[in-house]
């Protein structure tokens, strides 16, 4: 028999301590159990109000385990070993209250307790205990071996609910769950207050069930969603245990001290947490993916500690079909958005070469107010460096490559949900402290990749160097031999020439240049293509011709169609100002070749002394212009590939290659700021060009006046070899009258070279006025170096308006002046 009741023993420590967390405790509340009987020999608990509690109790969790429980229980009526089976479930539910609230993280809701054993606890605080909420679970059950002390009776006396108050509060408990009652008809209007108060639970219980209630229209759409739904019925199923362990209490009948004020007090914290929870769920009406977060976000940061845990909880909650498609996105470059509630858009039908600009985008709508706008510009970039290595550069980019840097967003998410992940670690993923810096670190790790092979298996530096060399003009001896090898080529209309004839001249040119010794994979991109007019005149070979750089795969990205035609358009108006310059050239060796003949032909020069003059002040500026071209694009090209050689992201350098090829697009004056500049500089180069004109004009007149002479002269000399006369009156006459021609022609030619002047120099100085007088202080610069010498302003009173860069200079060297001054004063004294 002994060794029996020791083996008991043992069972049940063992027992305590597998359930319990105290061991002791629950091994003494376990003897207390299965040895306490009232007087009469029966249990100290009902046993079907005690099984209908278990029941109710694991309902609430699960129903499967309300099942097996039930299985159980009918095991355990048909056993023949166990007698006790009001203490052992009695045991074991007190075991299971210990246990969940040892381990578990938050009590939702209070757990009510409105037994007048409470109020009887002690005379120290029974003031404070009395219609008060007790959050703990060792409560004094009634019918237990401890007793109410006889100072207290008159208390419990008092205390006794009468039977309309009973219903009452039987009443307000089923309202607080959206069951509609009498509403206390026939009691206190006090009582009626206090029934109100309780009711507004089930008001709101209403509004949070018409919430995630499919057929309301109300229930939002999507994976986050579903995902606050499911927060918001885990709230309810808790509110719901809540609820039925008050009703539980209310109906216990004798000894129950179930009033309707420690009803509306216990309520107090239902109703606080169930208003806030219906606030955030009505701002969730009708919104999806990140704009839904953002409104519960709000919540976050309020004053209430217990507002801000509750949206915490439904916000990691919601986020986490969020942290799944963003993980997805960073490590694979893929979004599986069905619901499209990700912040990152993919459209569909994009080509390759503007899959980097156009393919994906950020939905500003939907960036979740926790993230920053810059985080999620990198989240962006990031995913696409992964697409790109993928489908542009044919290369696979494992996860281990930047994964590392994401430790803080998936290290404590691997293996469990929101909640437990949050009570490991402390703090959600949406606000890890780590979250921002790994982002940041994996985005600058995916790009540099990217920009690793980019650089090192598809030369993009030496592509960017070519394109400033060759489309650009940078390749002065290159550009210079093409234009002297194509000059007789394209004097010729457009459409007698061919691309093919072009491009052997092309080749030609590089041959004899440095161009020479540029890579392979450089030379075989430079192409000759031919742009004609659309606006129906002929044109000539010049206005048609320009050089083409081709590019394909990953580099498509960097330099797309829309690039190309900027390209395009830089190379036109520089190729026109570089062709205005080598006529001018060839019309200065024409001259120099020419004037060697005109020693005895002193009536021209005067006239080709003032062409030459004009040809040098031609020249000045276009040479001014193409510095100004050159040298003020040269900074954002030497950051451009400064950024490309240090390893910047491929985002950055877009931008640095799109501000290079805008300084440059300003400074060539074709930009869409420049528009007016444009067609002032269009004029000055047309004239610049008749200038040309007049000169061959010009030139062709005095070669063929001074092949007349020189044939006069041979004639003479072969009529003196054969005794006649050299020169007869009739030949004289004939002479003077050639001559009379010449010096009209002199005339005529001086005369259209002062309307020339007079017009050039009007379109300059329009255009150094526009100049001085824009925004951009380079161009101001520019406008500056074209009239150093004032000679501009000296012929026109327009350029003396103080706006101009020069009244702009002087101004502040003045007050420089009278700033040094001033500061000088106190030091004479």
């Amino acid at each position: 028999m002994e060794s029996i009741s020791s083996n008991l023993t043992i069972l049940l420590r063992q027992l305590c301590e597998e359930l319990s967390s105290a061991p002791d405790a629950a091994y003494e509340l376990a003897l207390s159990y299965l040895t306490s009987t009232n007087g009469k020999g029966r249990p100290v608990q009902d046993e079907r109000l005690l099984c209908q509690k278990i029941y109710n109790r694991l309902a609430s969790i699960s129903a499967q385990d309300a099942d097996k429980f039930t299985e159980s229980y009918a095991k355990l009526k048909n056993s023949l070993i166990l007698k006790q089976r009001v203490s052992i479930l009695s045991l074991l539910m007190s075991l299971s209250d210990t246990t969940h609230q040892n381990e578990s993280t938050q009590q939702l809701f209070p757990v009510p307790n409105l037994t007048i054993a409470n109020i009887c606890s002690g005379s120290s605080n029974s003031k404070s205990t009395i219609g008060s909420v007790s959050w703990s679970s060792n409560v004094l059950k009634q019918g237990s071996s401890q007793s109410l002390p006889e100072d207290y009776s008159n208390a419990a006396i008092v205390l006794q609910t009468q039977p309309s108050e009973r219903a009452c509060v039987r009443d307000a408990v089923l309202a607080a769950t959206g069951v509609r009652t009498r509403n206390a008809l026939g009691v206190s209007r006090p009582l009626q207050m206090m029934y109100a108060r309780v009711a507004q639970l089930g008001f709101l219980h209403d509004r949070l069930k018409e919430f995630i209630d499919p057929s309301s229209g109300l229930m939002p759409q999507g994976l986050m969603g579903e995902g606050l739904v499911s927060a918001v019925r885990d709230e309810l199923t808790e509110y719901y245990r809540s609820i039925a362990l008050l009703q539980s209490q209310v109906c216990e009948g004798e000894g129950g001290g179930g009033t309707l004020r420690r009803v509306c007090v216990w309520a107090q914290e239902p109703l606080h947490r169930l208003t806030w929870l219906a606030n955030m769920v009505h701002t969730a009406h009708h919104k999806k993916g990140g704009e839904l977060a953002s409104c519960i976000h709000r919540f976050v940061g309020h004053g209430d500690e217990r507002v801000a845990t509750l949206a915490r909880r439904l916000l990691t909650a919601l986020t986490y079909p969020l942290l799944l498609m963003l993980t997805r996105w960073l490590l694979h470059g893929e979004i599986e958005d069905n619901f499209n509630e990700f912040f990152i858009e993919s459209r569909n039908g994009v080509p390759i070469d503007r899959m980097w600009h156009d393919k994906y985008r950020v939905r500003e709508w939907m960036v979740p107010s926790f993230m920053l706008r810059e985080q999620a510009a990198q989240i962006l970039a990031t995913g696409k460096s992964v697409v790109f290595m993928r489908e542009a550069c044919a290369d696979e980019l494992g996860p281990s490559d930047h994964a590392h840097h994401l430790q803080a967003l998936l290290t404590p998410h691997n293996g469990m949900g929101t909640e437990g992940a949050e009570r490991e670690c402390g703090r959600a993923w949406w606000e890890a402290e780590g979250l921002r810096a790994g982002v940041a670190a994996a985005h600058a790790a995916a790009s540099q990749r990217l920009l690793s092979a980019l650089i090192s298996h598809h030369h993009l530096l030496d592509h960017l160097a070519a394109h400033r060399r060759y489309l650009l003009l940078a390749q002065g001896d290159f550009v210079h031999h093409l234009m002297t090898l194509l000059q007789e080529e394209l004097n010729k209309p457009a459409s007698s020439l061919y691309v093919h004839n072009l491009t052997c001249t092309l080749e030609a040119a590089v041959r004899a240049t440095n161009a020479q010794f540029e890579p392979a994979h450089v030379l075989s991109r430079l192409h000759v293509n031919l742009y004609p007019n659309c606006d129906g005149r002929e044109d000539s070979g010049w206005d048609v011709f320009a050089l083409q750089y081709r590019v394909d795969g990953p580099l498509g990205t960097l330099f797309p169609a829309t690039c190309a035609a900027r390209y395009r358009a830089l190379f036109a108006q520089l190729w026109r100002v570089k062709r205005i310059e080598h006529a001018l050239h060839r019309a200065w060796r024409d001259h120099i070749i020419l004037h060697k003949r005109l020693k005895y032909m002193p009536e021209v020069w005067g006239l080709m002394r003032r062409v030459s003059c004009l040809r040098a002040e031609a020249l000045r500026l276009c040479g001014a212009l193409q510095e100004a071209s050159c040298v003020g694009a040269e900074p954002a090209w030497a950051e451009l590939l400064a950024a490309a050689a240090s390893g910047h992201h491929l985002d950055s350098l877009l931008r640095l290659h799109h501000n290079a090829l805008e300084r440059h697009s300003i400074h060539a004056m074709i930009h869409h700021t420049t528009q007016e500049l444009q067609s002032y500089l269009g004029n000055v180069l047309n004239e610049t060009l008749a200038l040309r004109s007049f000169e061959t004009t010009l030139h062709s007149g005095i070669r063929a006046e001074l092949d007349r002479r020189d044939a006069i002269e041979q004639l003479k000399a072969e009529k003196l070899a054969r005794g006649d006369y050299a020169f007869t009156a009739a030949d004289e006459v004939q002479d003077k009258e050639k001559r009379k021609i010449f010096l009209q022609f002199l005339a005529n030619r001086k005369a259209d070279l002062n309307v020339w002047a007079r017009t050039y120099r009007g379109h300059v100085t329009t255009l150094i006025l526009k100049l001085a007088l824009h925004a951009e202080i380079s161009l101001q610069t520019l406008a500056f170096r074209l009239d150093y010498s004032d000679f501009y302003k000296r012929g026109d009173a327009k350029l003396h308006e103080p706006l101009t860069y020069q009244h702009k200079r002087l101004s502040e060297i003045g007050l420089n002046l009278a700033k040094s001054k001033l500061m000088r004063r106190p030091t004479k004294k």
